[in-house]
């Protein structure tokens, strides 16, 4: 029994974990701290918004055409069956597409979704996860994108091909 003090309590609760819970709260924790940004990100990464900070999802190279990023697995992102929620693995791939389309765009042109269909070819529960993306073929309104996602082994984890609208700020 605690005395009240909220970190007597909280040790005592950790203390009453299964390994698996205890994984899935330290997962928010990090996920916590790194929204916060007390946690900087990784030298040769970039922050790209508050929904990929707090999944973990960085930046690591962009240029017109191509973009890759990076993402450390987190056990608080896991789905019922113990494995990476493919929404953190499908948003990875969004962001990827964006900053791909986005990097060869002119100032004040800006890109959006218009669709995504991703195929989920293995389960992950560790490791890095890394987005590779490359514009297909792009116009003055549409781009054709593709991407891998691959784990620090090589292994092809998920695939994904969408389209991103360009438009003008103003207009």
């Amino acid at each position: 029994m605690s005395d009240g003090r909220p970190q007597e309590e909280l040790r005592a609760a950790i203390d009453g974990l299964s390994e698996g819970r205890a994984r899935t709260l330290l997962g928010w924790l990090r996920s916590d701290r790194r929204h916060k940004q007390d946690e900087p990100v990784a030298a040769g990464e970039q922050s790209i918004g508050p929904l990929a900070d707090t999944l973990g999802i960085t930046s690591v190279a962009r240029e017109p055409g191509h973009c890759r990023m990076r993402l450390e697995v987190n056990p608080a992102f896991f789905n019922p069956n113990g494995v990476l929620h493919g929404g953190v693995i499908y948003t990875m791939i969004d962001y990827s597409m964006g900053g791909a389309v986005q990097a060869g765009l002119p100032e004040g042109e800006h890109c959006a979704t218009i669709e995504v269909k991703v195929s989920y070819l293995a389960s992950v529960r560790e490791g890095t996860l890394t987005a590779e993306t490359h514009v297909v073929k792009q116009g003055r309104s549409v781009a054709f994108v593709e991407s891998k996602v691959t784990d620090d082994q090589g292994r092809l984890i998920a695939t994904g091909s969408g389209s991103m609208f360009i438009f003008r700020a103003d207009g």
